[in-house]
């Protein structure tokens, strides 16, 4: 499903998606929802990762946030030097959990 957006965009930019456009072979509309869908993944993972490095989320919920499976948020994280939330008897509990499921 589609929905319908309008912004004014600066002539410079409305001319790199005509070249983007051209050099692919494709149309303006593709180019502008590649790019949106992009910037969209980029600004919530920025956002995710803000919030997780003020402690005003969890890891789980941080990684939700950004759309994103965990693993790859805590790389994310860890790429952009943010130290992981995680104290020694967050790690003892779910230790625990973890060998009772067994």
């Amino acid at each position: 499903m589609y929905g319908n957006v309008a912004a004014r965009i600066p002539e410079t930019i409305v001319k790199d998606i005509d070249y983007v456009a051209k050099e692919e072979n494709t149309d303006k509309s593709k180019v502008i929802r590649e790019l949106l869908s992009e910037g969209v993944k980029s600004k919530l993972l920025e956002l995710s990762l803000k919030k997780y490095s003020k402690r005003e989320v969890s890891l789980g919920r941080a990684a939700e946030l950004a759309k994103m499976p965990l693993s790859d948020f805590m790389i994310e994280a860890a790429r952009h030097h943010i130290p992981m939330n995680y104290s020694a008897e967050s790690l003892e509990k779910d230790f625990k959990a973890a060998l009772k499921v067994k």
